[in-house]
């Protein structure tokens, strides 16, 4: 039954976050463009650097995601859990590597619990996400009108970054895996300032 209660949870959520998504893809550059009132001062009147705008906005993500997750999601619980699924990976791992039939066959209810705990924690920590796009998708919206469809934003700031190894590029460029500059900037910084934060949080 609870199985069935988390498989639920889980479907709703993902729907919720497709639809959010979608909706992203649609009204990326009206969003942008609407934002682009509200934050395009950074550039125009304060000259701030991209660099600089793209690591305060990974910094404001950042924070407000873990927030929300310390929030909604029971961290000591989740500690927990993780614990128990790893004590048991190990213990079947190793009924594996040696080959006892008996205990992996001992086992088996165990791994259905400890399937239907993974799930339950992931239902948990999806909880939070449809908060965590309202927030994150204008700002991506506004990061990529910005970096596309500002024509002007050359005139207040410099548009290339230099990279280690890869030297001087456009923010647009691509360079990892296809991946823009600006958006690897943005997960480097959000990585490291996410994690100081969770770890700020106790999380």
């Amino acid at each position: 039954m609870a199985g069935k209660s988390t498989t639920g949870v889980m479907t709703r959520l993902l729907l919720i976050y497709l639809v959010m998504t979608l909706a992203y893809a649609v009204l990326r550059n009206p969003v942008g463009q609407a934002m682009n009132s509200v934050l395009g001062g950074l550039e125009t009147n304060l000259h701030m650097p991209l660099f600089i705008t793209i690591l305060l906005l990974s910094v404001i993500t950042g924070a407000y995601s873990s927030l929300l997750l310390n929030r909604f999601v029971d961290q000591q619980k989740v500690k927990e859990s993780q614990a128990m699924m790893k004590a048991f990976q190990k213990e079947y791992r190793e009924a594996q590597l040696a080959g006892d039939k008996s205990k992996l066959k001992k086992l088996e209810p165990r791994r259905a619990d400890v399937m239907e705990l993974s799930m339950d924690i992931q239902a948990q920590t999806m909880k939070p996400m449809p908060y965590i796009l309202i927030i994150s998708l204008p700002l991506f919206g506004w990061l990529s009108y910005t970096m596309y469809y500002n024509p002007a934003l050359a005139s207040y700031v410099p548009t290339t970054f230099t990279m280690p190894y890869f030297g001087q590029l456009a923010y647009t460029q691509g360079v990892i895996f296809g991946f823009p500059v600006w958006l690897i900037w943005y997960l480097l910084c959000s990585l490291v300032f996410t994690q100081v934060i969770r770890k700020t949080l106790g999380m």
